[in-house]
This record gives structure tokens, sequence and C-alpha cells, in this order.
């Protein structure tokens, strides 16, 4: 009997270490989930502005612990400036995912920002809630941000809150683009559905307001994922980018002639562009995974 109380005791102390190292656990990663885009934007270094500056874009991680880690590795040595992820860098916006993401783009040595995706604002239903909006926000600060570097500013938009543009947003565009005339990147989740074989793009609310702004202002990039794979076109003064393969699946099925891009196609990539002064250019980084990393899911 004895020996069976002492057990229980022993067993008793035990529960409550692992308990107490639970709680110590969920309480540290509750102090990482902290990661403002604003808070990045402080950390960027004007003093190489007169060499000129790079950043790489990615998007549809979507949880993926293998073939992202190898491009996050890649961005690593590469040393740009900063580093943008344009949405689904989570499958559900669960704060276990959200604390994987942020341990993983923290190997990159860079400032790293982050627009959200329909996959951040997820329900358990899958289906697009203002909680998952909240969720993301408490992470990442307003999901609507802007930040400037050597002379350029970079606008990130929410058009997965909505599934649209909305009326205000294209005001906040139009007052943010003022005075950076073809020095500005915009970027977003969805690509404007209007966008020839782009279909699969969410929005088309205010898409020809967001078109005239960008023609307007001379904007040099647009970036976005959403669809997995690379994509390319050109209206205006504007390169339009499909970026959407970080890790979180391809879509293989698409044919060819669904391409508006000769170099498009459904593998793994990242995009890297090198600015100096009024010019830049934009790079596809398309590297051969090694066997080891080729787990992710293809669609």
């Amino acid at each position: 009997m004895l020996k069976m109380v002492r057990e229980a005791g022993i067993m008793k102390k035990i529960t409550f270490i692992i308990m107490a190292m639970i709680l110590c656990a969920s309480f540290a990663r509750g102090a990482e989930l902290s990661h403002p885009n604003k808070a990045e934007a402080a950390k960027l270094d004007e003093t190489s502005c007169a060499d000129g500056f790079s950043f790489t874009v990615m998007a549809d991680n979507q949880g993926s612990t293998s073939v992202f880690e190898f491009l996050v590795s890649l961005v690593r040595e590469m040393k740009p400036d900063f580093a943008i992820s344009v949405g689904d860098i989570t499958s559900n916006g669960f704060p276990e995912e959200y604390a994987m993401y942020l341990s993983q783009i923290q190997q990159a040595g860079v400032p790293w920002f982050a627009a959200p995706g329909n996959h951040e604002y997820r329900s358990p239903e899958g289906h697009t809630t203002l909680d998952g909006r909240k969720r993301f926000e408490e992470i990442f600060g307003n999901s609507d941000f802007l930040f400037d570097h050597c002379g350029w500013r970079f606008i990130g938009l929410d058009v997965v809150a909505f599934d649209m543009l909305r009326n205000e947003q294209i005001v906040k565009l139009e007052k943010a683009l003022k005075g950076h005339e073809g020095r500005a990147v915009v970027f977003m989740h969805y690509p404007p559905a209007i966008i020839q074989n782009w279909e699969e793009g969410f929005w088309k609310a205010n898409a020809d307001k967001f078109l005239a702004l960008l023609d307007q202002y001379q904007v040099r990039y647009f970036f976005a994922g959403h669809i997995h794979l690379y994509d390319r076109t050109r209206i205006g003064p504007t390169d339009f980018i499909i970026t959407g393969g970080s890790g979180g699946g391809l879509d293989v099925s698409v044919p060819p002639e669904k391409y508006n891009s000769p170099d498009g196609g459904a593998f793994y990539h990242f995009i890297y562009v090198k600015v100096d002064g009024d010019k830049a250019t934009a790079a596809l980084v398309r590297p051969d995974i090694p066997a080891d990393k080729m787990n992710d899911w293809v669609r």
C-alpha cells in the first residue's frame, strides 16, 4: 500500500511538471506571436541606398516545412534588404501555424513583411471570417499597410476579408501613391479577376479603378499569390506577377495556354528584385529543390 501511495505521489508530481511545461510553452508561444510589419520597417537600413537595394517576394507556403524552409535558406544566402510574403502563410490561421512561420522566416536574418491570405482568415469550417482577420492583425498589425525604403513606397492591401477592394481602400491607395510616381510596389494575395487567365482571382469590384491608379502613378510592380504557380504579364507601366510557389502545393493542372508568360509554370520559386534608383529588375528564382525537401503536397 505504501508503495502504491508513493507511486501515486510521484505520478502527481510528474503530471504537475508536464502541465507546467505545457503552460510555459503556451505562454512563450503566445509571447512570440508578434511580428508587426511596422516594426519590421523600422529595421530597414537606409545607409546602403546609394548602392541600390533588393528584396524578395513569395506566397502560398501554407505551412510548408520543407520547400519553404529551403527557400528561406536561399533568401538568407542572397541577403536582400527585406522579404515579402503575399498571403497564405498558414493553412488555417492557427497559433501554432503562425508560430512555425515566424520561426522559419527568422532564419533569413532580414526584415520580413506579410500581407494576409484567405487561409489566414479561415474558420474551422473553411470559411473566411473577421475573427481570422483579427487574429492576423494581432500579430502583424493593420492588414492594410505601407512602408518606404530608399525612396520607394511599398503598399500591402487586404483583399481577402471581403473578397474585394473597397472604396475606402481605393482612396487610401491613391493617397499613398502620390509623390511616388514610378517608384511604387503594390502587393496583395488575390490578383484582380479581370486580368486575362487570372480568373481565379477573387475580386472584381473596383478593379478598373485599381488598374487606372497603377497606370496613373506609374506603379512599377504588382505582386499577388493565391494561384499556385508562376505567371507574369505587363499592363501599361506595371509588371503584374503571380508568385504562388513557396511550398504550399502547385496547380499542375493548368494548361500551357493559360499562362500569360512563356516562362510561366507550376513550380516552386520566388521573385528577386534588384533596384537601382528608378530602375528595377525582377528575376525568377527557380531552384532545384533537393529530393529530401520535396515532400510537400502537389495538387
